[in-house]
């Protein structure tokens, strides 16, 4: 598994509990989005990513879990993207993904 995830399986909230840190850029953002995948294939379920210690995301990162978001809606599940750095959001908005996730909190991490 990559440095720049974890997860576990939340059993009493039928969830997957996601951790992203540091960057996921062009450098690593195809083993992010192995290991999301890889974890989805266990278990598919909702899945929640704190993002509060994502220091920044570019293009590849945001197309890695654009990919998960389909795997996860192809079931009728649901990815939350919470505790977002202010950089991060920016990114997520611009982009017009804060229509397409579930964003909790407001931006300011």
């Amino acid at each position: 598994m990559t440095e720049n995830i974890s997860y576990k399986d939340n059993i009493e909230a039928k969830k997957w509990e996601v951790e992203l840190t540091g960057e996921i850029d062009i450098f690593n953002s195809e083993d992010v989005k192995a290991a999301l995948l890889e974890m989805l294939s266990e278990k598919e379920q909702d899945v929640h990513i704190d993002c509060s210690a994502l220091s920044y995301i570019d293009s590849t990162g945001l197309s890695a879990l654009v990919a998960i978001l389909k795997k996860v809606k192809a079931y009728s599940g649901e990815v939350t993207l919470k505790n977002l750095l202010p950089n991060v959001f920016k990114v997520i908005k611009i982009t017009n993904l804060d229509k397409l996730f579930i964003i909790e909190g407001d931006g300011n991490g």
